[in-house]
């Protein structure tokens, strides 16, 4: 999955997410097949999801680390950070999975003992599913949390009760990058702003929780090990 083509990167995890679920659907088992092609389905999304996500800010160090980054790969990586922070097609799907496996966890073929590791697990998943989604839905939108004074924090600002640099995300680097593409299409030089964004890249980088996704994978796998012995 290339840096230089989020969009493909989207279209093709969701292709092998529509693979997933065909593949369930034609198995026996109903609802717990259906039930384990879904939680498949989210940790291969949540996987992709946060590969692209450093692909994108990784690749805006790399052009800005020219002297004179060319305008075309300016454009290049404008276009693909705008996609990630834009397309909203695995947002939904995580949002529609999310449901289905709450749903599951409260269902009453679990209700017995036997049961109770594996609905326990199922309840667990949906704290960090949904800050997950929460993140996704704040890079779309900007909502909760997004960051006056023109988009994006300046460095040297006066502090704050939120620590300067917690700042940054993909959405923020994305609001500089393109004030800095603005000021290279003027001036010859590079500006104090564009020497920012690798500071900039380097601390949205930091800043990720991978908590959520490191806490989804391993609920994901003990679940599907539980429905996989049970049989359901």
């Amino acid at each position: 999955m290339t840096p230089f083509a989020i969009d493909i990167g989207i279209g093709d995890t969701l292709e092998a997410i529509n693979g997933i679920l065909v593949r369930v659907h034609t198995e026996r088992g109903e609802m717990w097949s259906s039930l384990a092609g879904h939680l498949e389905a989210v940790s291969l999304a949540v996987g992709d999801l946060d590969r692209m996500y450093f692909a994108v800010l990784a690749e805006i160090e790399n052009v800005f680390a020219q002297p004179k980054p060319a305008p075309e790969r300016i454009e290049s990586v404008i276009a693909q950070a705008t996609i990630y922070c834009t397309d909203g097609r695995l947002t939904l799907r995580l949002a529609e999975w999310r449901g289905i496996i709450e749903a599951a966890a409260f269902n009453h073929a679990l209700k017995h003992r036997r049961y109770r590791a594996l609905a326990s697990t199922l309840r667990s998943i949906d704290d960090p599913l949904r800050k997950y989604i929460q993140r996704l839905y704040h890079l779309e939108n900007g909502a909760d949390g997004s960051v006056s004074n023109g988009g994006y924090p300046q460095f040297g600002d006066t502090p704050e009760s939120v620590p300067h640099d917690r700042k940054w995300d993909l959405r923020t680097v994305l609001d500089l990058l393109k004030s800095a593409a603005a000021q290279l299409s003027q001036e010859e030089q590079p500006t104090d702003g564009v020497a920012d964004l690798s500071e900039a890249c380097e601390e949205a980088i930091r800043n990720y929780d991978r908590a959520l996704s490191l806490a989804l994978v391993q609920l994901i796998g003990h679940a599907r090990q539980d429905l996989a012995m049970e049989r359901l």
